[in-house]
């Protein structure tokens, strides 16, 4: 029975691979829009629990897009949203058995962000940075934001020395994307406005965290910085509305 199984799977990740990821995701959102709830429901899980081992890029879709149809269904198919948390407690439970797995602490803080439940992957971060703290290394990245969001400061000086060198690598970031962006030909002004944006919110957090940590020298230094980048009038009245 196992073997079948087993053959099972590996046909099915086969035909999968055979067609585009994202066609995949189109035809289930239209099982959404059609309320055949059910294989919808089926195909969602297949896509988050094999997505990546056919095609390492849907990573950011999988945990945007994907949740975001997975929610859409949960609205209309309770069931839908009942399975989407039960993923999402088991992997918080492995986790705070003691799994060190970066991956499964981004793939909860994506579900509870689609959730509208981030608090629930701060706690989460605050239980790995208790008990396993160099794991919550490996964390970070993932709750950087909801922490910025919520001006969870004493964490967020844990991570952060200084923050003009950090404002640096975000900003070598945000030039690589620019570059990627320029080799794209569908959507180039709406990644270009998305990027854009993207900029300025989290400069405008380090100069937050800056101004809260009393260090406003480093606050005017990265908004003079960053408006040398994009003149964005959330930069311009970052420092002087403190």
């Amino acid at each position: 029975m196992k073997s079948i199984l087993s053959v099972i799977i590996v046909f099915i990740s086969l035909s999968v691979n055979a067609q585009d990821m994202q066609k995949y995701l189109s035809d289930t959102r239209v099982l959404i829009n059609e309320g055949k709830n059910e294989l919808a429901l089926e195909r969602c899980i297949w896509f988050h629990d094999n997505a990546l081992d056919i095609q390492k890029s849907m990573s950011g879709v999988r945990l945007s897009f994907a949740l975001s149809d997975w929610k859409k269904l949960g609205t209309q198919y309770p069931p839908a949203l009942t399975a989407l948390k039960q993923i999402r407690d088991q992997k918080t439970k492995r986790l705070i058995d003691g799994e060190k797995l970066s991956s499964l602490f981004q793939d909860v803080a994506g579900i509870n962000r689609t959730l509208d439940e981030s608090d629930k992957t701060i706690e989460l971060f605050k239980t790995i940075q208790t008990e396993q703290p160099e794991f919550a290394k490996s964390c970070w990245f993932y709750v950087r934001d909801m922490l910025f969001q919520a001006k969870s400061y004493d964490i967020i000086s844990k991570y952060i020395g200084n923050p003009i060198r950090e404002f640096n690598t975000m900003k070598e970031r945000y030039e690589m994307t620019i570059q990627t962006q320029e080799k794209i030909v569908t959507a180039k002004e709406q990644l270009k406005a998305f990027n854009e944006n993207n900029f300025v919110e989290k400069s405008v957090q380090l100069i937050d965290y800056a101004v809260a940590m009393n260090d406003s020298k480093s606050a005017k230094e990265i908004q003079k910085m960053a408006l040398e980048v994009i003149n964005d009038y959330r930069l311009i009245n970052a420092v002087t509305s403190k």
